[in-house]
This record gives structure tokens, sequence and C-alpha cells, in this order.
């Protein structure tokens, strides 16, 4: 597949406006560790397709959904047509679909929406700045097909509609003059030509045979694109693609040199990747499940989400798709991305990655870097509102990505999103010395294994085994918190941890949760103890290089707010974790660890902490 293919895909957007609005600086190199903090921009149904551009080009990208736009970055609101009221589980807005681009060549971003299937498209020029609605031009006479595309068909950075339109199968660009409707060239003249009724289901864009041109893909097959994409009735291949869906994404799954195509079903259970096998007679596909769990994934957008040069996909449930008629519609609006890696030659993985759930996906969302710090976010606007999904840890522009000081901010707390009155400073009060430097006061625990020298706890010896993992743990248990840490490790092989939102286990030395790492190549690593026993986030080689001090004191920060974690060693931000499991305790102790081994020391001193509200 082309990369302006592979590009369009992934943003879910204009080539052109990509360009100038969602790629922001280079991605910053990776792998990264992926999590997300959620602004709920709107909680009214306004559209099931969602937008993305500098509507007043004041350098910041705003949201379009068909009757409105929201100014970046208070999300002012301002009407685009005349406003409808829309009812979640009784109908349908009137935006099914919504793309951007500069329609007319002035320069300034323009909506266009496809209103519902089998109905006229619209688009609505933008009055660059002066007030009142939006002029409305009809673009085509019938927009057919649930999934109708907007991409990067021609290969030349320019995204064009792909869609049904009267029986036939269409790519539509704007006219020389844009009073006119679009020019409409027909893939598959019809009637009736596969793909074109208006609740048809899957629709792709991609190279699926490695000519360097992009493909246009039904789930029965696959129109190959001539020299000339204006040339009418391309050829038609035959090719079992699974059953009807959403998006088709057409990537080289498995890296063996040819196209594969993920697909999802749109209103039943399950999602998959089509392995392209060569025959005599042309591609052939094998079908494998990635996965069955939840239902509705009604779009999907194709984005490497985690910097590691391999593209992964978001998804989402589509909420209340047919108004609570479909397999299990009243279940959790989940968004998920899932996470392509290829362990081995010839070897595929899916690995899933809930991020919310409770909003979900409508007909069409945007994936891109909305602002501007290297990393891909995600834009939704479906029966539950219209909601921003701004990937953490990013570069610079993070800090002011959420939103401005004083304004709403929301966190997973106790199984849902809640709203946090403002956005927090550093810390919400002062710090608490939890360590006198003297005594064990709040602090519990085998005193056989601890100590107190030099103002610091000790745990374990240098003189001697230490026979097997030992925990120092508080008396008080805490929640939402900012844990400021001295520490360092002493001894060949030495190893050790400080414990956060923890519990004692029974009858038992060991203790279960979340543990900020220390030892070896552990320093800066968010590691679960005793509940899941694996490594949950960790820094890169070069990250961990930089920030650690070996045989020295290490200042580690631990910043833990509903499920989002943060640890940082010496001043360097190492592990931006959010967890996605809301069955996960988000109160503890805290405790400090001797790890079990051969002898070793762990000290730990200048133990404060911040409780955040």
């Amino acid at each position: 597949m082309s990369i302006a293919g592979v590009r369009v895909l992934a943003w879910g957007m204009s080539a052109a406006l990509a360009t100038a609005f969602c790629a922001g600086p280079a991605i910053a190199a990776g792998p990264w560790e992926v999590s997300f903090r959620k602004i709920v921009v709107d909680e009214a149904f306004r559209s099931e397709g969602v937008a993305v551009g500098d509507v007043n080009h004041d350098g910041k990208l705003d949201i379009m959904v068909g009757d409105l736009w929201y100014e970046a970055p208070d999300w002012k609101v301002h009407e685009i047509r005349p406003v409808g009221k829309y009812v979640a589980a009784k109908g349908y807005s009137k935006c099914f679909n919504c793309f951007s681009r500069d329609v007319n060549g002035d320069g300034w971003v323009d909506q266009i929406v496809v209103v519902f299937p089998g109905k006229p498209g619209y688009w609505y020029e933008n009055p660059r700045n002066k007030p009142g609605h939006w002029k409305e031009r009809p673009f085509a006479p019938d927009v057919s097909n649930e999934t109708p595309l907007f991409a990067d068909l021609l290969g030349d950075g320019k995204d064009v509609c792909v869609f049904g339109c009267k029986g036939a199968m269409v790519w539509a660009a704007p006219a020389a003059d844009a009073n006119e409707p679009f020019d409409l060239h027909k893939i598959a003249p019809g009637p009736k030509a596969p793909g074109t009724d208006k609740f048809s289901h899957g629709l792709g864009v991609g190279d699926v045979n490695g000519d360097g041109r992009n493909d246009v893909l039904i789930n029965t097959g696959w129109w190959e694109a001539p020299v000339d994409r204006t040339q009418e009735n391309w050829t038609f291949h035959k090719a079992d693609l699974g059953p009807a869906c959403a998006n088709m994404l057409v990537y080289d799954v498995d890296g063996d040199g040819d196209a594969d195509v993920i697909s999802s079903s749109a209103h039943a259970y399950g999602i998959w990747w089509h392995e392209q096998k060569p025959s005599p007679s042309g591609p052939v596909f094998v079908q494998h499940e990635i996965a069955k769990d939840w239902s509705q994934s009604h779009a999907m957008i194709l984005a490497d989400m985690n910097g590691d040069g391999i593209m992964d996909f978001v998804t989402g449930k589509r909420h209340l798709a047919h108004n609570g008629g479909d397999p299990g519609a009243k279940d959790p609006a989940v968004m998920v991305w899932y996470e392509l890696r290829r362990p081995e030659k010839g070897k595929v993985e899916f690995i899933a990655h809930k991020f919310d759930d409770s909003s979900g996906v409508g007909t069409q969302f945007v994936v891109c870097d909305f602002n501007g710090d290297g990393r891909p976010d995600v834009v939704t606007s479906n029966k539950r509102g219209v909601r921003v999904f701004l990937q953490n840890g990013g570069g610079a522009a993070e800090a002011a990505a959420p939103a401005p000081a004083g304004s709403p901010r929301w966190v997973y707390s106790g199984g849902k999103w809640v709203k946090a009155e403002t956005t927090p400073a550093a810390a919400d009060g002062p710090a608490v010395a939890m360590f006198d430097g003297k005594s064990f006061a709040g602090w519990d625990g085998p005193l056989k294994s601890f100590r107190i020298e030099d103002g610091a706890i000790v745990g374990g010896s240098l003189t001697a085994r230490v026979p097997r993992n030992e925990f120092l743990c508080t008396t008080k248990t805490y929640g939402d918190f900012e844990l400021r840490v001295s520490a360092r490790l002493l001894g060949g092989g030495a190893n050790g941890g400080i414990q956060f939102r923890t519990k004692r286990i029974p009858d038992n030395n060991e203790v279960s949760g979340f543990q900020a790492d220390m030892g070896q190549s552990y320093w800066g690593c968010l590691y679960d103890e005793s509940r899941r026993r694996k490594v949950l986030a960790r820094p890169d080689a070069a990250t961990l290089a930089k920030a650690l001090k070996p045989a020295d004191w290490n200042s580690y920060v631990i910043r833990c707010q509903g499920p989002h974690i943060q640890l940082w060693l010496n001043g360097v931000k190492t592990v931006d974790y959010t967890e996605a499991d809301d069955k996960i305790d988000r109160t503890g102790i805290i405790a400090l660890q001797i790890h079990g081994g051969g002898p070793s020391e762990a000290w730990y001193k200048d133990i404060t902490i911040t409780e955040l509200k």
C-alpha cells in the first residue's frame, strides 16, 4: 500500500489538512506506553460523524459535527446550520458522516456531510469568520453504503469521496465550479453494483495487488485501479473478505510483503484480519479472528498508536446503532486500540487496549495528532456526545493540550469517568513527611528485616542472604497522591521497590499491588507485584540511561490520580500509564521492599506524600 494511502486510512481526513493541521512535529521516537486523558466536549447527541480542522484560522484544531462546530480550546459552540434535537434511543441525527476539506480552494476548511445512507450529500462553505450559517450546497444526489470513505484514492495527497450512488460505485471530487455538485467517476457503473445499496456494509481503499495504485474493496471482492482513475468500469476481482463489515483496512499485517485486510462486524460480533495468499487466479484471502468479545465496531482507523513503526488500529462500539436492537447493544460503549505485534517471522498477534467504556464511536471518527505533541489522538461523536482522547506523555504541547486552567477535566475513578472541578496544579496541598528519620511510627512490618540508619530505612543486609521478599508497610491507606522517595541499592544483584495502592496478602510475607521498581534494568518500571506479576510499563533503554544514577541515591516521584499513574526518576518521566481494568483497586497501603536473594540492601529516605483531592 502506498504511503499516502496508509496515511489517509490512519488519519481519516484530507491528506492536505492532515499535513497542515494534524501532522504537528515529527512523530516522537517510539515505542512508548499509550494512555489517554479524556475531554468531554459535549454530552448531547449531535452526530455520528466528526471532522477536525482549523475553522477560524487561529492555529488550533476545532471540531465539526454537522450542525455545529466547537472552537478550541474552550469549545465555544457555533452553528453551521439550524440545530436539530436528536434522541439517542429513538432515531438518528442528520450527520451520519462528516469530513473536512477546503472544497472551493479559498484557503479555509469546509465541511462535507453525509446526512443519512441513501440521502443526498452536502458541503458547507466556511464563512471565513463572518457571522451566520454556512452556505449549503449539494455534492451528490445519493450517498449510499454505511461506510462512505474520504481517502487518498488517487495517491496525489488530495482525499476524495468513495460511495454508492444510484446503483453505481463512484468516487467524487470537487468540480472546477464550486457551485456545482462534485464530479462523479464511476468505478462500477451498475445498475445495482455490489456494495451500493444504501445500507450496504463494507468499503475500503488500499493497494491490494502491489502495483502502487489504491484499489477499492468490498467484502465480496475488489476493483483494480487503472492507471487513469477517471476510467469507468474498473476490473472487479471476486474475493471472500468475510461477513458484512464496516471500514476495510488494507495493510501488510504479517510483514510478508503483500497487502492483507482488516475488517469488523458493524452490527454483530467479530473483528478479523484476512491474510493474502497467492493463487493461479490471483490473490485469495484466509480469515483469522482478532476478537469477538464485544459488538458493533462500526468504524475503524489504522494508525501507529505507540510509535513502534507498525500500524495498529483503533475502533469502538457504536452506541445504540439501531436504537438498542443489535446484539450486545446494551453492553458498555468501549473504545479500544489493537496493538499489532510480530513476535517472530510469520507470527502475528493483536493486543487489545481498552481506553474507555462509556463513549464508543459513531459511524465514523478521526485519529490525528490533535494537540501537536507527536502522538496520535482520537476524536469521536456519537449518541453519547462529543469527546477528545489525548495521548499522555507527548512533547511540549502536552501541558497546554487538555484545557485551560480552571476548565472541566475528566478522570477515570471508581469504575467510571468523573468530572474534576479544575485542572490540578503540581500538588493539591502540603507535602507530609511519612518517615521522621528515627522511628517506625506509621509503619508496620518485619523489623528483623528492616532498620533505621543515618536517617534512612534500610532493608536487608550486606553480610547475609535475604531469604525472601519482605515489605515494610504503612498503617494508613491512600487513594490519589503524589509520593516522593529517595532510594538506593547496595550489593550485587540488589533489588527493591516502592509499593503503592497495595494490600497485604493474609498469612503471607507478600503484598499485592503496583510497584515503582528498583534494580538492574527495572529502575523506572511500573510492576504489578503478586497480581499480574509483570511489568506494566517501562522506559526505553535510552531514557533509563539518562535518568539513572547507578549505586547512588535516586529520586522517585509517583503520582496517582484515578487510573492515571506516572513515574519520574531523577526528574525524567519513565512511565505514563492508565489502568484500563476498573476492578483494580484505586486505594491501598504504601510499602518498601527488599527483594529476596544474595546479600543486598535497599535504602529509603526523604519520604513525603501529598494527597490529591
